[in-house]
């Protein structure tokens, strides 16, 4: 399984034939709240019923207390040793790492994070 961060996806929802050569299922590929939050907040109004149902081609995954607490240690240790990501991106990042699944991302916050979360799988598109 592999976890899609909004960037790939918003690539994804431009570009809709790529995404079908995906061949997406739940069993292959999931997302967390933050992901759809993050898309929903950035989509026109008239695509929300399509983003909805588009949702359901993944496998959600949920976010516990546990979560909250992970995510606050991965920002607290970044910022000790002086490096700022995003909230959304600390907790994607650390979603994949409960998991243990490889997260697909575009973004570089996320080998910031890998620099002191080696742990973090991110997966190599190429």
């Amino acid at each position: 399984m592999i976890l899609f961060d909004t960037n790939v996806l918003i690539d994804y929802w431009r570009h809709p034939d790529d995404l079908l050569d995906l061949e997406v299922t739940p069993e292959k590929f999931s997302i967390c709240g933050v992901v759809r939050s993050e898309l929903l907040h950035g989509a026109k109004d008239e695509e929300i019923n399509d983003l909805l149902a588009f949702f359901q081609s993944f496998n959600n995954l949920p976010v516990d207390d546990y979560d909250w607490e992970g995510t606050g240690f991965i920002l607290q240790t970044l910022r000790s040793n002086g490096v700022a990501v995003p909230f959304a991106d600390a907790l994607i990042a650390f979603t994949a790492m409960k998991y243990d699944i490889p997260l697909w991302t575009r973004d570089t916050h996320f080998l910031l994070i890998q620099a002191y979360y080696p742990e973090l799988k991110l997966y190599d598109e190429e």
